[in-house]
């Protein structure tokens, strides 16, 4: 196994990614020459967020730490130019066992370190196993992990079935997506049929996303204590039952509370992807099977006014419900019937308390301890994200940009109708087409992530040895910063009907690219950056995102009457530029400002105690 080195926060503890060379999943496409060593890939950031929140336990805050700032003597924290001394990082500062990885019953285990239980033969070989230690007594049980080749675990699952469970997952987000964004096409139905106005016709959009937020922060968590399947098979259900009675509503309130809960239901379907990759596919595969989920994640959401566009133009805004219902519906069957339960603990658990009846002897999971209650999980869920945002600059301002970013995109939702079925005078359906094109700024920038950026980022970690700094991220999100901006100018100055359309829907494929660009890029930087801490400084990403996303579009129609086509298209272009000197700061001192700060510097030291314990 090659050392570990602190500096190296692109990686994480999973036993299986750490023997050999530095493994990183990428988007490996057939055709590239691909090269031995896999550094770590910008697809799976949740993932490795996910898979490194065991590290930091179930503690708030870190413990208080004397800043860094001129004047102060410096502490002995660690940055990534700056490591903690040998004898420092020995020190093992988290508690608990919160990730799979760590745990030794998730490892499989060779031949011979297990004794198979000579009563009852009617279980599988499989089932049977458990460690050679205990009694099988309630003070000393017997111990519970993998088997190598173990077929009850899900790394061991055919790649027909990984890959056939991926696929419908892909399908879910897809639906769910165009679920958040094809309302905002049934807006003037809406404003008829209940005679309500613009504001609260586009809360069926806002009310949707709303609930994205709330889902997010309570609905993941509880994958933790209850498995995948269950929740998934629930959770989708009620995001089809829920599409499906918003078809039969009579009013708008309604209407309104069966999108919120929608949302939420929905939410689950995306959140806890990527922790269903983690589950079943290695390094090697997780990047390929991440990018077709954010793909499908970002096409459905600039698919969905297009498809629901047309569809309200000849039906009616309750056909986008039927199309949502009928659609989601065979996809949720399938998952019920098909779906297998992939979180390690979980199935674990179940096979301890299986051959706890058959055998009457007691089995344990080795390495759980007292299993954690829902509010011990939902007070870290609900509360550190929060806490991250206020004692963190840098991902309060990052988060504050992808919400700007992501607000906008829900601002187009309800600006493109004004500017090209309005003012243009195209038909409805048709006047959704220009999504189109940021469709295909969406699928460049990931085929340059893919093809272009993963080698610039390669060579980077390369020539410093395997310690790129978090900062090495950020290029990408540069570019990208650049390319909004203009983007939005673009649309904003060309989309006068004298000049011609082409020239303005064409802008649609800068805002598109830029997005994705900064997005993946922030992401990534996050992760790399806080480690075990990444996991809850996404939640709060997520969760501003979600209440820009809400919010953005119910000022649109009053913003552009009041401004015109040109000035208010210009608003989230000025928006954005705010935000480029953040990301020019925080590549050159972004590793001097996370030395300042309790989660940053605790990151760094978690990373020297990481090297210390292997």
């Amino acid at each position: 196994m090659s050392r570990w080195n602190p500096n190296r926060h692109t990686m994480w503890p999973s036993q299986d990614d750490m023997e050999g060379e530095v493994s990183i999943s990428g988007f490996e496409l057939p055709g590239f020459p691909q090269s031995q060593k896999r550094w770590t890939g910008a697809f799976d950031n949740e993932v490795r967020a996910s898979r490194m929140s065991f590290m930091v336990g179930d503690t708030l805050l870190p413990k208080a730490t004397t800043p860094q700032w001129p004047g102060n003597r410096p502490t002995k924290r660690s940055t990534w130019i700056s490591p903690l001394h040998q004898s420092e990082s020995q020190q093992q500062i988290w508690k608990g066992e919160f990730d799979v990885e760590r745990r030794p019953s998730f490892v499989p285990h060779t031949s011979g370190e297990f004794e198979k239980p000579k009563r009852r033969p009617t279980l599988k070989k499989h089932q049977l196993a458990q460690a050679d230690k205990g009694l099988g007594t309630q003070a000393d049980p017997y111990l519970v992990h993998w088997i190598r080749d173990d077929p009850g675990n899900p790394m061991n699952f055919s790649a027909s079935k990984k890959w056939t469970n991926a696929m419908i997952l892909a399908f879910a987000i897809f639906m769910v997506s165009i679920a958040s964004s094809g309302f905002s096409q049934g807006t003037e139905d809406l404003k008829s049929e209940f005679h309500v106005n613009q504001v609260i016709a586009l809360l069926t959009t806002s009310t949707f996303v709303l609930g994205f937020a709330v889902g997010a922060l309570i609905l993941s968590p509880l994958s933790e204590l209850y498995g995948r399947r269950e929740l998934y098979i629930l959770t989708f259900g009620a995001f089809v039952g829920l599409s499906g009675g918003t078809y039969f509503s009579s009013s708008m309130t309604t209407v309104l509370i069966l999108r919120f809960l929608g949302g939420v239901a929905g939410s689950f379907t995306q959140a806890v992807a990527p922790a269903v990759v983690a589950d079943m596919f290695d390094a090697q595969q997780r990047g390929m099977v991440l990018s077709i989920y954010t793909l499908a994640g970002l096409m459905g959401q600039n698919l969905g006014p297009i498809i629901c566009g047309f569809l309200d133009a000849a039906y009616g805004w309750r056909a986008i419900s039927l199309l949502i219902t009928a659609a989601s519906l065979p996809a949720w069957i399938i998952l019920s019937f098909t779906f297998p339960e992939t979180y390690a603990p979980v199935l674990l658990q179940r096979r301890a308390k299986r051959l706890t009846e058959i055998l009457n002897k007691a089995h344990a999971v080795e390495g759980i301890g007292e299993a954690k209650t829902i509010g011990q999980q939902l007070r870290i869920s609900t509360l550190r994200p929060w806490i991250i945002l206020i004692y963190e600059p840098i991902v309060t301002l990052l988060s504050l940009f992808l919400s700007v970013v992501h607000g906008t995109l829900f601002l187009l939702f309800a600006a493109y109708p004004v500017v090209f079925q309005k003012t243009r005078g195209w038909p409805q359906g048709i006047a959704s087409l220009p999504f189109l094109a940021i469709c295909v700024g969406i699928i460049l920038s990931l085929l340059y992530v893919a093809l272009v950026d993963q080698k610039r980022y390669a060579k980077v970690v390369e020539k410093n040895n395997g310690c790129a700094p978090p900062e090495a991220r950020l290029p990408p999100a540069i570019l990208g910063a650049a390319a909004l901006p203009i983007g939005l100018f673009w649309f904003a100055w060309s989309n006068d009907p004298s000049i011609f359309w082409l020239v303005s829907v064409s802008a649609g494929t800068l805002f598109g690219f830029g997005m994705v660009l900064l997005y993946m890029s922030l992401t990534n930087y996050i992760v790399d950056a806080y480690l075990g801490y990444a996991a809850s400084a996404l939640a709060a990403s997520t969760v501003l995102r979600s209440i820009a996303g809400a919010v953005f579009p119910l000022f649109t129609a009053k913003m552009y009457a009041s401004l015109g086509i040109h000035w208010a298209s210009s608003i989230p272009g000025f928006l954005a530029l705010v935000f480029v000197p953040c990301l020019i700061a925080f590549y050159k001192y972004g590793h001097i400002i996370r030395s300042k700060t309790r989660f940053g510097q605790e990151a760094a030291k978690l990373a020297a105690s990481m090297q210390g314990s292997k």
